[in-house]
């Protein structure tokens, strides 16, 4: 690509990635810090923002530096490839990503449809338990790529050593079990919860149960978003990766003379893409969960110091003097608690369990 072209790039993928770091430690840190916000949904929204985040970290060596500095041969090379200069753990998170929104999609389906069945009901040890599969298979997943990728001195870069058989299996099992496999098992599965949630007749009569229809419609539409933007943006790059090891690695010619100046430009966008899809998710959390925008935006005034500080003392001082109340309830029998405006648990009153 021209230098000019290239500048380009590296702006779009510089803003994206500062974004991306902020967007998705503003999800963490919320998720994290407010009591309300630790559902197994909210977890796993988490450990999504995580991956998204680790893959903006990872790639800013591959998309912004690599042609900033020589990259040293020998072993030393070696692991920087299979480390840093080839963004190989970026695909690592990617992968986790993807794999989370795949138990994201499950759990909505088991909530909805299923919502009286214990077996399905995700508590905190299943939580953990898919959180940690959805790394461990990541890493496994890219072991075989990670194990073949060196560097390669006559072209001065990085390079898989495999034959072309593994080059086409390789790309194959990227594009289903990364891209098609994964989107058609959402789609099922929100299929089968977009139609209960808003093509079946709701019999509920009581306040409560019209709520948590409500609630349940936004944190759906939510991840729904977030599931069409993956498919969106990954779906290029792994078709263009399948057809690259299939149709242009035949060739007798390498690869990098056989790929013209266009393909080559559709590749680095195809890379924007998928920067976009680890990029946006915040925003669509903030766009269409009232929650999370609540949160995301207390957090952020209170980082900037836009909250008034007048009420603030008048919170202090209300908290001090309900403090007093509560330990002469306490004497009663009486538990108390209270929680403020943000979720803060401070002191609420109820009876104590005996």
């Amino acid at each position: 690509m021209s230098s000019t072209t290239d500048i380009i790039f590296k702006i779009v993928f510089s803003l994206m990635l500062t974004i991306n770091l902020l967007g998705n430690s503003l999800v963490i840190h919320v998720v994290r810090r407010n009591r309300r916000m630790h559902t197994p949904m909210n977890y796993l929204l988490a450990n999504l923002a995580l991956a998204d985040l680790l893959f903006a970290v990872f790639f800013i060596p591959r998309r912004l530096f690599i042609t900033e500095f020589k990259q040293p041969g020998g072993w030393l090379g070696d692991i920087l490839c299979k480390t840093f200069t080839h963004a190989n753990l970026s695909w690592v998170a990617s992968v986790a990503a993807v794999i989370t929104l795949l138990f994201i999609a499950w759990e909505r389906y088991v909530a909805i449809i299923h919502p009286h069945n214990p077996r399905g009901r995700m508590t905190k040890g299943k939580l953990r338990k898919l959180i940690i599969i959805s790394w461990v298979a990541s890493v496994i997943f890219l072991l075989p790529e990670t194990w073949v990728l060196h560097y390669d001195e006559q072209i001065r870069s990085c390079a898989w050593d495999f034959p072309d058989w593994l080059g086409r299996a390789d790309s194959a099992m990227w594009l289903f079990a990364i891209g098609l496999f994964p989107l058609g098992t959402m789609g099922i599965l929100y299929g089968r919860v977009v139609r209960r949630l808003w093509f079946t007749a709701d019999h509920s009569t009581s306040t409560a149960q019209r709520t948590m229809v409500k609630s349940r419609k936004r944190v759906t539409k939510a991840v729904l978003v977030v599931t069409v933007v993956l498919g969106i943006s990954w779906l290029p790059n792994l078709i263009y990766y399948f057809l690259e090891m299939f149709l242009l690695i035949n060739d007798t010619a390498t690869i990098e003379t056989s790929v013209n100046s266009s393909e080559k430009v559709f590749r680095v966008v195809s890379y924007v893409f998928i920067s976009i899809n680890s990029t946006v998710n915040p925003a669509i959390y903030a766009t269409q969960d009232t929650t999370f925008r609540r949160y995301m935006w207390r957090t952020l005034t209170n980082c900037f110091g836009s909250r008034n500080r007048k009420v603030s003392g008048d919170l202090q001082q209300s908290r001090v003097t309900v403090s007093g109340a509560a330990f002469a309830l306490r004497g009663a029998g009486i538990e108390c608690k209270l929680e403020n405006a943000e979720g803060n648990e401070l002191e609420y009153c109820q009876e104590s369990q005996q």
